[in-house]
């Protein structure tokens, strides 16, 4: 393949040249055993045509069993092409199945499987192709595949624990939410028709909330409705990297989730950097990967620092220490790692000691939010219970006069 490529030669002079690999990744790997670093790179080759299955998404679990089933058959010597053809024939969603076909003619036009998966970004993310390409070059690449399994098998797993986290404060939102609307198209209309009748002057407070429950009680269909809708759309947002990137940076500033979003990117690096240096991936292409996958934009920022640095000659446990990228335990954990050589080793249990960290920290902010979220709504619906009382209150003094 025809490559145009920005190189970073030893003597510090930034070229921009065309080259021929296999791959990126044996470009990255080629120009690294020469001295040089790879800044950036682009395909010259006319890509490989396709019937419209790009946009084909694949989800967490259903990778993790394509990537399991994958492995065992590799491992019992089972040819690629029978695996994808047999995995499509068994697929009930038509449009996976295209997607594993197309991937088996691919292949068998003659792509490497990590080309023909990489033409597939919404099934594939770029640091699994790049496992993947890391496995076909050593020639490991059943061994690869096992390592990525139990990586989507931890990712699936700590994505559960948050889950499990925030059901408590939805189920709690959304039962208070159901009472206020109870309260405005039920009780109050009715305390505010026996009111009418009474006659009397009310607190301006006390109006506002008897009108407002009125439009309610008189478009409650509406309400409802929009209220699905708009509960719908916050979901199809959640889906899109902007919204999620947005939502992980007010989490980063709120007091009980900041530090569930840093320990929870420091064990996402940490997992990544160590599956990908174990797979014979290079520094700075494996930091260019690992900061596309965590969940903070302002440690990906940070990890981008790193990857730069580095490219300019300086230590990883150097420029980790001076830009804060984890904490002084790890980093002297890092430290002896790197002068003993063995970087990949240390990330994996770096990854398991932050994966206890993880679900001790959602535990500790669960405990937090359960009772904020509880005041919270005792003090929605305790206010409308006062406003209540206030008028009833009020309506008496003045059939009293």
């Amino acid at each position: 393949m025809r490559f145009l490529t920005t190189v970073l030669d030893a003597d510090g002079a930034t070229v921009r040249q065309e080259l021929e690999a296999a791959d990126a990744q044996s470009l990255h790997a080629e120009l690294h055993r020469q001295g040089r670093t790879l800044l950036a790179v682009e395909s010259l080759d006319e890509e490989f045509e396709t019937d419209g299955v790009t946009d084909v998404a694949l989800g967490p679990r259903r990778l993790l069993l394509l990537t399991q089933a994958l492995a065992e058959a590799l491992e019992a010597g089972v040819p690629l092409l029978s695996t994808f053809h047999a995995m499509a024939d068994q697929e009930q969603d038509d449009r996976t199945a295209e997607l594993l076909e197309d991937v088996a003619a691919r292949v068998e036009a003659g792509q490497v499987l990590s080309d023909a998966m990489a033409a597939h970004p919404m099934a594939f993310p770029p640091v699994y192709c790049a496992l993947v390409r890391a496995g076909e070059q050593s020639g490991s690449l059943p061994r690869v595949l096992t390592s990525i399994a139990g990586f989507l098998e931890w990712r699936l797993e700590i994505t559960g624990v948050v889950k499990q986290a925030m059901v408590y404060p939805i189920v709690v939102a959304v039962a208070g939410y159901a009472m206020l609307l109870f309260l405005l198209s039920f009780v109050i209309p009715r305390l505010g028709a026996v009111l009418s009748k009474i006659g009397g002057e009310l607190p301006t407070a006390s109006r506002m909330l008897i009108a407002s429950s009125d439009f309610v009680a008189n478009h409650i269909l509406a309400v409802v409705g929009l209220s699905l809708a708009s509960a719908l759309g916050a979901v199809l947002a959640l889906r899109t990297h902007a919204v999620r990137t947005l939502l992980a940076k007010v989490a980063a500033g709120l007091p009980v989730l900041r530090t569930v979003v840093a320990t929870l990117s420091i064990a996402q690096f940490c997992r990544t950097f160590g599956v990908l240096l174990q797979a014979g991936l290079t520094m700075t292409h494996a930091l260019e990967l690992a900061a596309a996958s965590v969940a903070s934009p302002r440690f990906a920022e940070t990890i981008d620092t790193v990857r730069r640095r580095i490219l300019g000659g300086e230590r990883l446990v150097d420029v980790a220490s001076d830009v804060d990228l984890l904490p002084p335990v790890a980093l002297s954990m890092v430290r002896v790692g790197e002068e003993a050589g063995r970087l990949p080793v240390t990330f994996e249990r770096l990854g398991r000691l932050y994966d206890r960290e993880v679900k001790a920290v959602v535990k500790r902010a669960l405990g937090l939010m359960e009772p904020i979220v509880t005041v919270l709504l005792g003090v929605v619906v305790g206010g409308i219970a006062v406003l209540v009382v206030t008028t009833i209150y009020s309506a008496m003094k003045g059939l009293g006069r």
